[in-house]
């Protein structure tokens, strides 16, 4: 919420104007909860596991009792939700803690397949008193059903170290993950074929950014997208925003720091938001890997097939007027191929407002963030119209952002956090629709 890299304690506290048209949701497909209350994630946290869709996100008032976290009990903690794939609107389970209960879990993430699916979270040692200084790790725990039971967690990240928002991607019987070491920022590529008894561990770059602020150190915000043997690994590289991208058709295992890496962008605005997705064709066949990232002024998406990235394609140019709404900038894109070399993009944008610096502030009490989502049939040559998601002129929701995109039996599930810049409620919604 608030941008992978803006932590938010919850309880305890110009270029041409382009018009362009809006398809709006049918009542069929109207929005609804894929969360419990005072909840929430940062993005990528929807995905389909076999017949089931699976909504992972973070509570600190969590369910069933709805008591707010203390550094005792209850504790902040990572949950899943399940629904049967065909269901319109989704039919929800009951939400199921992943996280342990006597620690500390939010920034949650999810992979998943037919195979397996896993669910990851970061621990922190105190709800109450967050220290960034003090040590955050990276675990992981799986499912063979399809989210049904949840094996013994594995922690992927050193024990006494700092991580910033990991990442998980699944090919197959295999896991793979990227994050960032705060303390020293390498940008860590892990991978294992044991449900995470084991892992293969190494470095494929670095990064120079603290858009979280120096005290939280390193954060290269990676994301990482998989299909077949083709592997996207996408990063901030230094704090003006270059953004850099390591591919593999070797399924990963030629990613070190030796790989060439391509510069996507020497420079765009690092402010924890504008973070660039990546996620791989859930296609059987399909070799597309799809990163979607942020320049000044635009919202653009690339495609590695296993040979060539493809040029950078413009989603959106700000400002940009939809449906009789200025909008004046976006961040915090989620992408996926979709069809035969179709893509679907869903990102947070900001109405225009006069005399602001940064309409894309959800911290300010004025901000109005809707979210977008846009489908290209031609990997990007061509754009239909955009839809508006959520609408942030209407209460009690103002900000909407962190989009994470699943599809299940032809039908497109957007999930993303919808909240108030004070906090008072904060949960996960999500969309519906062809």
């Amino acid at each position: 919420m608030s941008g992978r890299a803006r932590r938010l304690v919850f309880s305890v506290v110009t270029s041409v104007v382009v018009v362009a048209g809006i398809a709006r949701p049918g009542s069929a497909f109207a929005l609804q909860h894929a969360s419990a209350p005072f909840s929430w994630n940062p993005g990528k946290s929807l995905a389909t596991a076999g017949g089931r869709l699976v909504s992972v996100w973070a509570s600190d008032c969590p369910p069933p009792s709805g008591a707010c976290s203390t550094d005792r009990s209850p504790s902040m903690g990572v949950f899943v939700q399940r629904s049967p794939v065909g269901a319109v609107p989704a039919a929800w389970g009951r939400p199921m803690r992943v996280s342990p209960r006597g620690v500390q879990a939010e920034r949650p993430s999810i992979a998943a397949n037919p195979n397996l699916a896993v669910v990851g979270w970061v621990t922190q040692s105190s709800y109450l008193h967050y220290d960034p200084a003090a040590r955050r790790s990276f675990w992981i725990r799986v499912s063979t059903d399809h989210g049904a039971t949840w094996r013994t967690p594995h922690r992927v990240s050193l024990a006494g170290g700092r991580v910033d928002y990991p990442r998980l991607a699944v090919e197959g019987r295999e896991i793979l993950a990227v994050w960032t070491n705060a303390n020293t920022g390498a940008i860590r590529f892990a991978t294992t074929t044991n449900l995470g008894g084991t892992w293969t561990n190494r470095v494929v770059g670095t990064t120079s950014s603290t858009s979280d602020g120096w005290r939280e150190g390193f954060a290269g915000l990676p994301d990482i997208g998989v299909s077949g043997m083709n592997v996207a690994v996408v990063w901030f590289a230094d704090p003006k925003g270059a953004q850099q991208v390591a591919l593999s058709s070797t399924g990963g295992t030629d990613l070190t720091t030796a790989t060439a890496r391509t510069t996507i962008v020497t420079s765009s605005p690092n402010d924890g938001q504008r973070y660039a997705g990546a996620a791989g064709s859930t296609i059987p066949g399909d070799p597309r890997v799809a990163v979607a990232f942020t320049i000044q002024g635009k919202l653009m998406v690339r495609v590695w097939d296993g040979v060539t990235l493809g040029p950078a394609q413009a989603v959106a140019s700000f400002p940009t007027a939809v449906g009789g709404v200025m909008y004046a900038g976006g961040y915090g894109p989620a992408v996926l191929p979709t069809g035969s070399d179709g893509l679907v993009v869903a990102f947070a944008a900001c109405r225009r407002r006069s005399n602001v610096a940064d309409p894309c502030d959800p911290t300010d009490i004025a901000a109005r963030i809707d979210v977008l989502s846009r489908g290209s049939p031609d990997g990007g040559a061509t754009w239909g119209p955009f839809v508006r998601l959520a609408d942030a002129s209407k209460a009690p929701y103002r900000i909407n952002d962190e989009p994470s995109i699943a599809l299940t039996t032809g039908i497109r599930r957007i999930a993303f956090d919808s909240y108030q810049p004070s906090f008072v409620d904060y949960v996960v919604r999500m969309h519906s629709g062809m």
